[in-house]
């Protein structure tokens, strides 16, 4: 034993540097084991930290990475004002929108800009995240730390410790947190020097993400810019970018602009030499699984996992949230319906509640047990082996006595909160979105990849399907005029779901849809989509030999008439409408229901197609057929009563018809201002004719103030842009128009054109009628050149589409006859009206007021252009003041009050011409 303690150096050896040199003395005591004294000890000191310290793998750069420029600022804009708190950004965002590779990117970034301390974690599993603040813990020499492989915890939060402390700038990235509670990764608690932060990439986005003062930035999909940028850069850097076609931007749109979607899309198309548009093409096949079309070996940025696992990554935890077993089957249910919105409401339905309870009680590990039977009363009722075979008697005796078993409970059901709360927790994991301010009944949405990848992993699609189906048909309004918003939502689901269905949807009872979604169609004023739905409804009735005179035949095709005449094909609705007529007749009897709703239909496609005296005749008919049945004061007479009168008042007949629609308002008792809670479409129309009546009758005021009520009305109950509502607008114009107020017609007039042309199109004939009543408006308030512009195009299309005898292309013709002649144009105005008056004459009749009218401007288009002739061609001037004479013949009518004027000055005018025309000094 050394019993002194040395105190120089070895020979031949250096000195320790200060702070390796250790002093070992022993002074009083008692020792009882051997004991080794050394003088010196040498101690080698740590090497010295390497900053930065970077602890963990910080995930490389994606290939054509976007840097997401709007979502930095958010995140930057988000570190801002905390003091010693540790500023905590929580990227939050749905599966693949690219969350790992903007957190990575931040990460990059710090580090280049002097952070020395950064430690990437995923955080899915705590116990790596402890692992990691252990192993950064050493690197940074935390005091205190150990390194022993038993004290991990310890030293991860000695390294906590020692962030909350230092002055070095430091960042910490916790990627997928999936539990924010006491269950979840440790958190830096503060900086006391404010040089630390937090990045957290999560799917959640509930009350828990955003609490501990942590700041949520949500993260979406790529921009279309973003989307088409990606592609451009991916392909090129492939060297192959011919392959970014025409339909890039339609497959991004396709994808959901999904940047972990458009990565392996893009794979797809480099390894198959594959353009844009053809892979478009194979991915909108709706029988090809997710993963057929991207599948898991187009991973080439290694994210990990499959598109389909990575959408629906969350759902195993949403699915053990409360309320438990219900967020599975609620997402696949989601999947089915508009990816853009669906109603909330459509979860407090039964057809959906009693899904969920049934798939609950299946998926739980008892749920499809039924309950044990009750033991039997009395001790009996089995057989006892000890006491051999006689104990089975007594046992069915008092079997026998028990009260009938009932049948095993249902599933326990799933209330309507239940329903709403599951909503709820898919929200907050981001597997659908309910933002607070969403479009009424638009609430729910979700992202069309998640959508496809619930479908593809739907064990029971079918039972799925077949809630869809029956809760959209128990939700639908009975009356389409309560909330046209919520029909227009549900028409879209539903044409989700049939396409989902595809070749199957003739083993659903999707057919209790069709029914509903055309007449909402109609009811809508989507004329043109309603002509292709009822068209694929009758082609499917006689595919499926569905037999004619059937009621669903009849009923399909009376509303496919309907249709066609008011997407402005009169033609073809005659044709169905007559065709279903005679054959309802047939089936039915003449005076039937079915017969006659058909020919009311029949009545307003002939008066469309201008076959006027037709449409008077039926239409005096069904309302001869309607007193006889139901009595002249019922509803439906007084229904058959006012469409004569829109018959009369088309054709000419004003007087007649105001008669009629005077009788309609005084037997139904039309209300000018009703109660709002009583409006309907029909009580509209009803007031807006009696409107009509207003003005026709001279009570211009009180035409304006009724039309104003009803076109008020008419936006709220079916919105701005419904059909009858732009009708309500083109006739308070009119009644502007009857006051005398011109320019306020023409005002109303341009707006509603616009409007027009945008809902209805331009070639649509309600917008010809309002483009040529804009043309009356001009002309008659000096507009001259535009009046022209506007009658001439109205004309060239009638005549294309109707032809030169239909009514509306006479009309129109008279119209520019004006315009021409206050042009100046007296020359060209004549052949028109010349033109014009031989068709009116066999079309209208000859004491037709359009034929009165049409002879009036010849003779003064004769009269005015023979004045200008009388000096320099006489002969001429007596030609058309003859002709005009002819033409305005001994008697016009009651329509022209002028008659005797009009023929006295062309009378002055033919001696004037023929006293010119004589040689001078003749007798």
């Amino acid at each position: 034993m050394n019993g002194g303690a040395a105190h120089g150096s070895p020979a031949g050896q250096e000195p320790p540097a200060p702070g390796g040199q250790s002093h070992n003395r022993i002074s009083g005591g008692t020792f009882h084991a051997p004991v080794l004294q050394a003088g010196t000890v040498y101690v080698t000191p740590p090497p010295e930290v390497d900053w930065p310290v970077v602890v963990g793998d910080v995930p490389a750069a994606a290939g054509a990475f976007q840097p997401r420029a709007a979502v930095r600022e958010r995140v930057e804009a988000a570190r801002t004002g905390r003091g010693t708190a540790v500023p905590t950004q929580v990227l939050t965002g749905g599966g693949g929108v690219g969350k790992t590779q903007l957190a990575a990117d931040i990460a990059r970034d710090a580090l280049a800009a002097g952070v020395e301390v950064l430690v990437w974690a995923p955080a899915r599993d705590p116990l790596t995240v402890l692992r990691l603040y252990a192993e950064a813990a050493a690197l940074v020499r935390a005091p205190g730390v150990s390194g022993a492989a038993g004290r991990t915890e310890p030293d991860a939060r000695r390294f906590l410790a020692w962030l909350s402390g230092t002055g070095r700038r430091w960042l910490v990235v916790l990627d997928d947190v999936a539990d924010f509670g006491p269950d979840g990764p440790l958190w830096p608690g503060s900086s006391r020097h404010g040089n630390g932060r937090v990045l957290v990439t999560t799917r959640q986005r509930g009350a828990h993400a955003s609490g501990g003062g942590r700041v949520l930035v949500p993260v979406d999909a790529y921009g279309p810019a973003e989307a088409r940028a990606y592609l451009a850069e991916r392909l090129a850097g492939a060297g192959l970018p011919h392959l970014l076609d025409g339909g890039a931007d339609a497959l991004a749109a396709e994808l959901g602009r999904l940047p972990l979607a458009l990565g392996h899309a893009a794979a797809y198309l480099v390894n198959r030499q594959l353009g844009c548009s053809a892979y478009l093409e194979l991915f909108r096949e709706r029988t090809r699984p997710l993963e057929g079309v991207l599948p898991p070996d187009a991973d080439t940025e290694r994210y990990g996992r499959p598109v389909t696992g990575a959408l629906l990554l969350a759902l195993d935890a949403a699915q053990r949230t409360e309320p438990r077993g219900l967020a599975a089957p609620a997402v696949r249910l989601a999947a089915l319906l508009d990816p853009d919105g669906h109603p909330r409401a459509l979860w407090t339905t039964s057809a959906v509640r009693e899904h969920l309870a049934r798939q609950r009680a299946a998926a739980a590990p008892d749920g499809a047990a039924p309950a044990p039977a009750p033991a039997p009363v009395g001790g009996g009722g089995g057989p006892d082996r000890a006491a051999g075979r006689r104990r089975w008697w007594p046992g069915r005796r008092a079997r026998a006595a028990l009260p009938p078993v009932p049948p095993p409970a249902g599933p326990p059901p799933v209330s309507a909160d239940e329903a709403l709360a599951v909503l709820s927790v898919l929200h907050a994991y981001h597997l659908v979105s309910v933002p607070a301010a969403a479009a009424p009944h638009r609430e729910v949405t979700v992202h069309a990849l998640t959508a496809r990848a619930a479908r593809d992993t739907d064990p029971d699609g079918w039972e799925s399907r077949l809630a869809v189906a029956f809760a959209l048909y128990e939700l639908w309004p009975a009356e389409e005029h309560a909330d046209h918003r919520l029909s227009a939502s549900l028409r879209s689901s539903t044409s989700v779901l049939e396409e989902h269905l595809g070749p199957d949807r003739q083993y659903y009872p999707v057919f209790v849809l069709h029914g509903r979604v055309g007449i909402s169609l109609l009811h809508a004023g989507l004329h043109t989509a309603a002509v292709a739905h009822w068209t694929g409804v009758v082609a499917g009735l006689s595919a499926g030999a569905v037999p004619e005179g059937d009621p669903e035949w009849i009923a399909a095709r009376h509303h496919l008439a309907a249709a066609l005449e008011l997407a402005g094909d009169p033609g073809r609705a005659v044709d169905v409408a007559m065709e279903t007529a005679r054959v309802a007749a047939e089936r039915y009897g003449p005076d039937d229901g079915p017969t006659l709703s058909v020919l009311d239909v029949l009545g307003t496609s002939l008066l469309a197609a201008g076959r006027s005296a037709e449409a008077v005749a039926l239409r005096e008919h069904l309302l001869s057929r309607h007193e006889a049945l139901f009595g002249p004061d019922d509803p439906r007479t007084l229904g058959a009563c006012n469409n004569l009168a829109v018959a009369h008042d088309r054709s000419g007949r004003h007087d007649r018809a105001l008669e009629l629609w005077e009788r309609v308002a005084t037997g139904l008792a039309v209300e000018e201002a009703a109660d709002a809670a009583a409006d309907t479409p029909r009580s509209l129309t009803l007031r807006l004719n009696l409107a009509v009546t207003h003005s026709r009758r001279g009570r211009p005021e009180q035409a304006l103030v009724l039309g104003e009520r009803v076109l008020a009305a008419s936006a709220r109950l079916l919105g701005e842009d419904h059909p009858d509502t732009l009708t309500a607008r083109a006739a308070l114009a009119d009644f502007h128009a009857a006051a005398g107020r011109e320019a306020e017609a023409a005002a109303a007039r341009a707006g509603l054109l616009a409007d027009a042309e945008r809902v209805l199109g331009p070639d649509h004939p309600d917008t010809l009628t309002v483009r040529g009543d804009l043309a009356v408006s001009y002309r008659r308030t000096g507009r001259t050149a535009e009046a022209v512009a506007l009658a001439e195009r109205v004309l060239r299309v009638r005549l294309r589409t109707l032809g030169p005898a239909h009514p509306d292309t006479l009309l129109t013709a008279g119209n520019l006859v004006n315009c021409y002649a206050q042009q100046g144009r007296t020359g060209r105005a004549l052949r028109l009206a010349e033109w014009v008056l031989p068709v009116k004459r066999r079309v209208l009749g000859e004491g037709h007021v359009g034929t009165v009218t049409g002879r009036h401007a010849v003779a003064v288009l004769r009269i005015r252009r023979g004045r200008t002739l009388l000096v320099a061609d006489p002969a001429r001037a007596a030609a058309d003041a003859a002709a005009a004479l002819a033409v305005l013949g001994p008697a016009a009518g009651p329509a022209v009050d002028d008659h005797d004027l009009l023929r006295g000055a062309a009378a002055e005018l033919l001696d004037r011409a023929r006293e010119a025309a004589e040689p001078p000094g003749a007798p």
